[in-house]
């Protein structure tokens, strides 16, 4: 059995393990730390069992490097090689320069992974906006005819909940309308739901679309005709987009939300 090239072999396994491990556990601390959102739902698992096989791979390459090099120390103990020292080799200038430039070249992988994750969230979503836009011309035409009473609550409900159980892959949907509580300009959205017909009288206040003050700048800016464009925003997983759109000659907005999962240390 050739001890020398077991201990070599084992030494570059371990090695290279190491290695492994180190980039997962950086990689893990920066999707962390981050927020990012790059992997798909089950991954946790993947780097669960991934770090697992990485270990065992280093455990037993270090248990098969010990065995060996007890086997060599058995039968040379009374030699001495010249070229023992020669066992420490130095890390080239180049190596350390490369490990030192992978960090950021990883952090920036990352970085730009989540950018296209959240772009092809923002394509699913404005499709999804041109579609039902395509498709339900004539109800949202007649949701935009808006005069807020109990029915027209119940009929919005009643069409979106309609539109959203199309399909079960379909994201969520609010309608959102201007209009006035108390003299106090205020946006309404009426959700994909269904209104039991013996609920109480509604009031506007049941149905206020709670924003930040970008996004309510944003949808005061479209309902008085200086805005046209969609609003797209993402935060940990979770996207949403304002489409503004023409119905029945009046300006609506459509509000699209939608979470994906991933693994448990992104989410």
């Amino acid at each position: 059995m050739n001890h020398d090239r077991i201990i070599r072999l084992t030494n570059r396994v371990a090695l290279l393990a190491t290695v492994a491990l180190f980039y997962w556990v950086f990689i893990f601390l920066v999707i962390t730390t981050f927020d990012l959102k790059i992997f798909r739902e089950h991954i946790t698992q993947i780097f669960y069992l991934s770090v697992l096989g990485i270990f065992a791979v280093l455990g037993g390459a270090m248990v098969l490097n010990i065995m060996s090099n007890l086997s060599k120390i058995s039968g040379v103990i009374a030699e001495k090689k010249a070229d023992a020292v020669s066992a420490v080799r130095k890390v080239s200038k180049f190596r350390i320069i490369a490990a030192a430039l992978s960090f950021p070249i990883i952090c920036g992988t990352l970085f730009a992974g989540d950018m296209v994750t959240a772009e092809l969230r923002k394509d699913i979503l404005v499709q999804a906006a041109r579609s039902l836009i395509a498709e339900n011309q004539a109800e949202l035409a007649a949701l935009a005819r808006y005069e807020f009473s109990k029915e027209y609550a119940l009929k919005a409900g009643a069409v979106l909940n309609v539109i959203k159980k199309t399909d079960k892959h379909f994201p969520e949907v609010v309608l959102i309308l201007p209009d006035n509580i108390d003299g106090k300009r205020v946006f309404l959205g009426f959700q994909a739901r269904e209104y039991p017909a013996k609920d109480k009288d509604v009031a506007k206040h049941q149905f206020i679309f709670s924003a930040s003050h970008e996004d309510r700048s944003y949808l005061d800016s479209v309902f008085n005709g200086r805005e046209k464009n969609d609003r797209f925003n993402y935060n940990k997983g979770y996207y949403e987009l304002y489409f503004p759109t023409q119905a029945g000659g009046k300006t609506i907005v459509l509000y699209f939300s939608d979470f994906q999962r991933y693994g448990k240390f992104g989410s």
